[in-house]
């Protein structure tokens, strides 16, 4: 697998409440910091060949 460069990529993040997946909404500066410290975190990527809106629609949103 070639290594991917995360530079531009965009965090979607998600939790897991009682079984139950909810996307999160939270200010623009701790989102930036999260997502900064999730693609350094990130040792791999895997496509999934899904986009967000195909994402969105499979949350019903």
């Amino acid at each position: 697998m070639k290594e991917q460069d995360l530079t531009n990529a965009s965090v979607t993040i998600l939790l897991e409440i009682d079984g139950v997946v909810h996307l999160v909404e939270m200010k623009t500066e701790r989102y930036e910091a999260i997502g900064m410290m999730a693609k350094m975190a990130a040792e791999k990527a895997y496509r999934t060949k899904k986009s967000q809106d195909e994402l969105m629609t499979f949350l019903g949103l």
